[in-house]
C-alpha cells in the first residue's frame, strides 16, 4: 500500500516536471497564441503573412505571454524572465558611433554623445559590432546575441 502511495507521487512528479516547461513559453519562440516573446514586454509575430521584423510592446504595465490575450497586466506569468536593467554603450572615445536604442545611433565627440540623433532604415537594427552600423535581424540573432542597446527610443 505503501508502495503505491510513494509510486502515485511519482508519477505525478514527472507529470509535473515534464509540463511545465512546456506551459511556460520561451523567449523568442513561436507560442499557441502565435507570437513570439522578444523580452518581457515586447513580442513579433509568427504568421508568413506579418513582417516577422516588425516588433510590438504591450501596454504600459503590461507583460507579454503566451495566452490568447498576448499582454495581460504585470503579475502574470510572463513567457520570459525579465530583461536585465538596459546597459547601452557609452561614448569612450574608442568609436565613433554608438546604439541609444533598437533602431537609432549617435555620433561620439571623443567621450561626448553628440545632439543629432540618426535611425536605421525600416526593417534594420543598430549594430556598430556589425561594421555597417545598422544590420538586418538576422545578423544580430545569428553574431551579436541580441540588440546593443534595447531601448524603445533613446534615453
Amino acid at each position: 500500500m505503501q508502495q503505491s502511495r510513494i509510486l502515485q507521487k511519482l508519477c505525478f512528479f514527472v507529470t509535473i516536471c515534464i509540463l511545465v516547461p512546456n506551459v511556460l513559453g520561451d523567449c523568442n519562440e513561436c507560442q499557441t497564441n502565435g507570437v513570439k516573446c522578444i523580452n518581457q514586454t515586447h513580442f513579433s509575430f509568427c504568421s508568413d503573412y506579418i513582417d516577422k521584423s516588425q516588433v510590438v510592446g504591450c501596454p504600459e504595465g503590461q507583460v507579454c505571454t503566451s495566452m490568447k490575450a498576448i499582454c495581460l497586466p504585470e503579475g502574470a506569468e510572463a513567457s520570459c524572465a525579465p530583461t536585465p536593467a538596459v546597459e547601452c554603450p557609452a561614448c569612450d572615445g574608442s568609436s565613433i558611433f554608438v546604439c541609444t536604442s533598437r533602431t537609432t545611433f549617435q555620433m561620439c565627440n571623443g567621450d561626448t554623445l553628440t545632439s543629432q540623433v540618426s535611425k536605421c532604415k525600416e526593417n534594420t537594427f543598430c549594430s556598430i559590432k556589425s561594421g555597417t552600423i545598422c544590420a538586418d535581424r538576422c545578423w544580430i540573432e545569428n553574431n551579436h546575441n541580441g540588440f546593443e542597446c534595447d531601448r524603445e527610443s533613446p534615453a
